[in-house]
């Protein structure tokens, strides 16, 4: 295995706020998930802890704690030596991933018509109109956020937060890949035509309707992946 040298990362920490009177693994966790996530720390990567703390201008402590958490997250491996490196997006991974989000988000549609309440309805229009301004804006972090919180907000409209807390956990290795569709226009428009779609069948409580929905929501998401997936231009970053 070749490991990559490129310590541009430590820059972009350099440029991050972090709250010395607030909990520092958490901050460091966020940040770090944050540029693999979005691809500017690539498979193979190596991280050095001390040049991490000094960037964040923090003890190594909560910075060794942040690599821990992002190694039971499977998206880092600690060696011997203090060498760590970003893991590759793993396929196996990601399919298995995006099966357990396509059966927990079909139940939370469900659950969701049957507690949904009217002022849930303002928040899910609040959202997808958001989404239709970072669109426009060609604000992908924006939009990527709201979409997350139209999600969280079925959760949430159902009652099931815990189902939501394993979801964030399955969309990490999901969310690597989903990051590559940031310059699609047409992939993004039509994520927030689907969003309304599903709240169009979650607002008439049509159980059948929702299913089909969210269940077409996700193959296309699906779909999308794997044709990322199978490009030159991610061959480096997959196994």
């Amino acid at each position: 295995m070749e490991f990559i040298k490129d310590e541009y990362y430590l820059e972009l920490i350099k440029n991050t706020n972090i709250t010395k009177s607030k909990n520092l693994q958490q901050q460091i966790y966020k940040v770090l998930l944050n540029l693999i996530t979005k691809g500017f720390l690539k498979s193979n990567t190596l991280l050095n802890e001390n040049k991490i703390s000094l960037a964040f201008n923090v003890s190594k402590t909560p910075v060794r704690e942040a690599l821990k958490r992002l190694e039971s997250d499977e998206l880092v491996r600690i060696l011997p030596q203090s060498r760590t490196y970003i893991l590759p997006i793993d396929t196996n991974r990601v399919n298995s991933a995006h099966k357990i989000r396509e059966a927990l988000e079909i139940l939370l549609v469900e659950e969701a018509i049957n507690h949904v309440k009217d002022d849930d309805f303002k928040i899910f229009e609040a959202l997808i109109e958001k989404q239709q301004i970072a669109l426009k804006e060609k604000n992908f972090d924006d939009f990527f956020e709201y979409d997350e919180a139209f999600h969280y907000q079925i959760a949430k409209s159902a009652n099931l937060l815990d189902a939501w807390q394993i979801l964030k956990k399955v969309n990490l290795h999901l969310n690597r890949v989903r990051c590559m569709t940031k310059d699609d226009y047409h992939w993004n428009s039509g994520v927030i035509e689907e969003h309304k779609s599903i709240l169009k069948a979650i607002r008439k409580k049509d159980f059948e309707v929702a299913k089909l929905q969210m269940t077409l929501h996700l193959s296309r998401v699906s779909n999308v992946l794997t044709q990322i997936l199978t490009t030159k231009e991610v061959h480096n970053d997959v196994k």
